[in-house]
């Protein structure tokens, strides 16, 4: 597995580890990333606006939602694919999933 582009944390905004796996798995985490850069980004807006009332909190939530939902089915998918569990065995991991990997690598710096 090669791990590139990781700078700092799991996620990051800015970049997208590029992982040896199959092109479902590549399109579901950059839909991931792009949720959290959303959400991430409006947060951002609402806080140094200090903007506040019942319509940014439900855009927020939804945004929030948005990106749990990305990061469901890429787990998902990373169960349940057959290429992407052998990409994990073969780049000599012992995880149930790629994202566990990626959150011990994390761990490591």
């Amino acid at each position: 597995m090669l791990f590139t582009g990781f700078l700092g944390g799991f996620m990051n905004a800015g970049t997208v580890p590029q992982i040896g796996a199959c092109p479902e798995y590549q399109l579901l985490l950059e839909k991931c990333r792009k949720a959290l850069v959303s959400w991430q980004q409006r947060r951002s807006i609402v806080a140094s606006a200090a903007l506040a009332g019942r319509s940014v909190v439900l855009e927020l939530k939804r945004l929030q939602e948005n990106y749990a939902r990305a990061c469901a089915l890429l787990d998902g998918h990373e169960h349940s694919c057959r290429t992407c569990q052998y990409i994990s065995k073969i780049g000599g991991l012992d995880f149930d999933s790629m994202s566990t990997a990626l959150s011990q690598y994390r761990s490591i710096d």
